[in-house]
C-alpha cells in the first residue's frame, strides 16, 4: 500500500453521510446567513494566507463578513474552553488540528454538521459523527537553512536531531505538540518520551507560528527547523529563500479541521463557511493559499508534495487521548511553565 493510499484509508474514522441532494447548500441556509451577514473564525491560518482564502469567499457570497482571528493551536484551545466555561461563546467556526478538533467535540462545544461537500474529502478526513471536517493535510519534515547546512549534513531522521552539534540550534513550534504525539505512536510511551526528554535537553528554540517559524530559518537565526510544515517551507523555496527541506522515516502527517460551534451566534453563517472550506472552489482556494487540500481530485501546490503523498513514508497521527495532556508533556520537553 503507497503512502496516498494510507493517507486515504488510515485517518482512524470513515465518512458515513446519509445526506441524498446534489452537491449545494440549502437556499434556507444562505438566506439565513444573509441575515446573520457575518461569521466569527478562530484557526490558526496566518493572515496573509487567510486573505488569499477569503478573496474568494467574497466572491462567492459577498454578504458575508468573515472575522477571522488567528491564534496559534495551544493558545486557542485555552481562549475557546474559557469562552465555553464561562458560557460566553464567541467564535462561530474554530479550524485547529484534529487532536484539538476531538478535545473540542469531547467537551461538548462543537455542533452536528451534515455537510454534503465532506462525501468528497479523503477516506477518514471527517468525523462520522459530523462534528468536524478536514480541510487540508499536512507533513512534517526536516528544515534547514541551505547557507548554513549543506544538504548531505542536513538531518534524515528523529535521531539525527540528536547530534551534539545541533544544540541551541533547533527551531520548533512552541504551540503544536504533534511531533510529540508522532514520537509516541511510532515509538511507544516510553521510548518515545524518552526520546523527547533527550531532544528537550537540545536547547530547542520555541517559536509561535509556523510561519514566523519559516521566516526565522529564512533569515538564518537558527538552522535548523523540525517538526515544520512542509508546505511552509516548500513555498519559502519557491520564492528563492535559502530553505530546503528533507522528509523524516518516517513522515508523520496530519489533518487541519473546522467545525462550527454549538453556541454559535450565527449558525447558519458558520454552516455556510464550513460547506465552502469543503467545496472543490473552497479547496483551491487553499491551494492557492500554500495549503495541501483534502478533497479528492484537487492538486497540491507542489509536485515534490504529491510525490511525498505517494511514497511510502507516511505515519498518519491518530492523535487519540486527552489533548491537555500531550500540551502539557510538549510544554515540559519545551521548558515551558
Amino acid at each position: 500500500m503507497n503512502g496516498w493510499q494510507i493517507l486515504r484509508s488510515v485517518f482512524v474514522i470513515v465518512i458515513v453521510f446519509v445526506h441524498t441532494r446534489v452537491w449545494a447548500i440549502a437556499p434556507e441556509i444562505i438566506e439565513a446567513a444573509k441575515k446573520e451577514g457575518e461569521v466569527v473564525l478562530y484557526t490558526t491560518m496566518p493572515v496573509a494566507e487567510f486573505q488569499i482564502f477569503n478573496q474568494t469567499v467574497k466572491e462567492k457570497y459577498p454578504f458575508l463578513n468573515v472575522h477571522h482571528v488567528r491564534v496559534n493551536s495551544g493558545s486557542q484551545v485555552s481562549k475557546v474552553m474559557l469562552e465555553h466555561r464561562s458560557g460566553k461563546i464567541q467564535v462561530d467556526v474554530i479550524g485547529n488540528n484534529l487532536a484539538a478538533m476531538r478535545y473540542f467535540k469531547e467537551q461538548n462545544v462543537l455542533a452536528k454538521v451534515d455537510s454534503a461537500e465532506a462525501a468528497q474529502l479523503v477516506k477518514g478526513a471527517a468525523d462520522p459523527d459530523g462534528f468536524w471536517a478536514g480541510i487540508t493535510s499536512e507533513f512534517y519534515i526536516s528544515a534547514y537553512n541551505t547557507k548554513l547546512i549543506a544538504q548531505d549534513k542536513a538531518p534524515r531522521g528523529f535521531d539525527h536531531y540528536l547530534d551534539p552539534r545541533f544544540k541551541d540550534q533547533i527551531g520548533v513550534n512552541r504551540g503544536v505538540p504533534d511531533g510529540l504525539i508522532g514520537m509516541l505512536e511510532i515509538r511507544g510511551e516510553q521510548k518515545g518520551l524518552e526520546y523527547m526528554r533527550r531532544l528537550g535537553r537540545q536547547g530547542l528554540r520555541p517559536v509561535d507560528g509556523f510561519s514566523h517559524m519559516t521566516n526565522l530559518l529564512a533569515a538564518g537565526e537558527y538552522p535548523l527547523a523540525i517538526f515544520m510544515q512542509v508546505s511552509k517551507i516548500d513555498a519559502m523555496k519557491k520564492r528563492g529563500a535559502p530553505v530546503n527541506w528533507l522528509p523524516t522515516a518516517p513522515t508523520m502527517a496530519t489533518i487541519s479541521c473546522v467545525g462550527v460551534t454549538k453556541s454559535a451566534a450565527h449558525p447558519a453563517a458558520g454552516r455556510l463557511l464550513m460547506d465552502f472550506y469543503l467545496s472543490a472552489e473552497g479547496q483551491r482556494a487553499l491551494v492557492r493559499a500554500g495549503k495541501i487540500p483534502a478533497r479528492r481530485g484537487v492538486k497540491s501546490p507542489s509536485e515534490d508534495i504529491d510525490r511525498l503523498l505517494d511514497s511510502a513514508n507516511l505515519h498518519v497521527l491518530k492523535t487519540e487521548g486527552d489533548y491537555s495532556r500531550y500540551m502539557n508533556l510538549y510544554n515540559e520537553v519545551l521548558g515551558i511553565k
